[in-house]
């Protein structure tokens, strides 16, 4: 599903990053970059064009998540949105289409997520 794939995490928790890292460890992934902060994955702008997927961790008091996810979709990569606001499940206006996780979320859900965001036009 992954083979060869990049893929971008952002995570604040560094446990449930590694945690999806194993996940997508699991479905052969090429290569794992991990962002433990919006701003990180900002920085990490010039290497976005090496992504086929990303996994953000949305929160609504970070004002430059609204950004990333703007970024990311205009650059093609698509979305898995986590978040702990169980207000969000029904979607996100910037990230229309991508799957979102309310955590704690079991790992089929996040394979699930997976396959449905690589089969959505990006």
């Amino acid at each position: 599903m992954l083979t060869g794939q990049t893929v971008l995490i952002v995570e604040e928790e560094f446990l449930i990053a590694l945690d999806i890292q194993r996940v997508l460890e699991d479905r052969n992934v090429g290569q794992c970059v991990c962002a433990r902060s919006v701003a990180e994955a900002l920085s990490l702008r010039e290497r976005w064009p090496d992504y086929q997927l990303a996994i953000v961790e949305f929160r609504a008091d970070q004002p430059d998540s609204i950004e990333l996810l703007r970024g990311l979709t205009a650059a093609g990569i698509r979305l898995i949105i986590t978040t702990a606001d169980h207000a969000l499940h029904a979607g996100l206006a910037d990230a229309p289409g991508a799957p979102i996780l309310v955590k704690p979320f079991p790992e089929a859900d996040l394979v699930s997520a997976i396959t449905l965001a690589l089969t959505q036009s990006a």
